[in-house]
């Protein structure tokens, strides 16, 4: 029987335009590209080399549906080809994923710094992973990653189910949410060392992990999450919400809500140097430290105007290991 192919539905429209928006110098040029992976993969091609634009509009609606990857890293295959220059990727209610019939693993896209940029919008990524790493998205070595209005579903990975952000590398993640994914650390998001990651208007739902981490796993240069929810994430262990590796943590006028540890830390489990400002962390569960277990390290948790409320069994421990939080 014949194997079947890389497929894509929607409309057959001619496999590259190169557009120009606006008539003044300088304006941006973009490629607009039909519902077929071949295309898709060519346009990155060309922005890479910078033979083509560097703003790829895909189709509206489409749902590229790639069957074997385009490329493999140092770190495992990927559906796209290894992003190595500025691309953008722009949609409109358009889906990449990994086929559920594929019989490899492999993530959605690899992005390689020093000179590796990939700006995504208006797209949904899913399926992707059965990897040690990043079940969607990888940037290493340098490379920055932002999603704007964005979704990344149903990944699973070793270390990051959806994310992992690896070697100094960036991630910014805007309106837009990350949910249903699952790893052993970080079931979400891994911001790993020397790694800086943002997050802006943001939701982190229904991931898990079985170790650390069923929201998000941090060990890098900082975190920051603003305007966001991390809601209804599981940690086996520890850090149902997030699990703060000795690392710096900055969250300002988020909910912490409705995450559960099997252990310790249902909201934050933290081990590092974390300030809490305008924000809740309320309802979540763990064995201890309903809201937040403060760890032996060394690290602090500082609340400004926040407040640590309706956990089970008990809102913080160790008991005045949080200044400000009571039971």
């Amino acid at each position: 029987m014949q194997r079947r192919r890389l497929k894509a539905a929607a409309l057959v429209v001619p496999v590259v335009a190169a557009l120009s928006l606006g008539n003044t110098a300088g304006a941006t040029s973009l490629a607009a590209i039909p519902c077929d992976v071949t295309a898709l993969n060519s346009a990155i091609d060309a922005a890479n080399n910078n033979t083509g634009p560097h703003t790829i509009r895909l189709a509206p609606r489409c749902v590229y549906n790639v069957l074997t990857p385009a490329s493999t890293g140092g770190l495992g295959a990927n559906a796209l080809p290894r992003i190595t220059g500025t691309v953008t990727l722009l949609g409109n209610k358009t889906t990449i994923r990994r086929d559920p019939d594929a019989t490899e693993g492999f993530r959605i896209a690899e992005i390689d710094g020093p000179g590796g940029r990939l700006t995504v919008e208006g797209v949904t990524a899913t399926g992707g992973g059965y990897l040690d790493y990043a079940g969607t998205y990888l940037p290493t070595d340098g490379g920055t990653l932002i999603l704007k209005h964005s979704t990344v579903t149903n990944s699973t990975a070793n270390q990051g189910g959806a994310i992992y952000v690896n070697q100094s590398s960036t991630l910014e993640i805007h309106d837009s949410v990350v949910r249903d994914s699952a790893a052993q650390q970080g079931g979400a998001i891994y911001n790993g060392p020397g790694s800086t990651t943002l997050l802006s208007k943001t939701k982190v739902v229904r991931n898990q992990a079985t170790e650390l981490g069923g929201g998000i796993f941090t060990a890098g240069v900082s975190l920051t999450i603003k305007n966001s929810h991390i809601e209804g994430n599981r940690a086996f262990q520890q850090g149902g919400g997030i699990y703060n590796d000795r690392a710096p943590m900055d969250i300002s006028s988020t909910t912490i809500a409705d995450n559960r540890a099997g252990q310790t830390g249902g909201g934050i489990a933290n081990d590092g140097t974390t300030t809490l400002t305008d924000t809740k962390v309320r309802r979540n569960i763990a064995l201890n430290g309903g809201g937040v277990w403060q760890g032996p390290s060394g690290g602090s948790l500082t609340l400004v105007r926040s407040r640590i409320v309706e956990n089970t069994p008990n809102n913080c421990r160790p008991v005045g290991a949080v200044p400000g939080c009571t039971d």
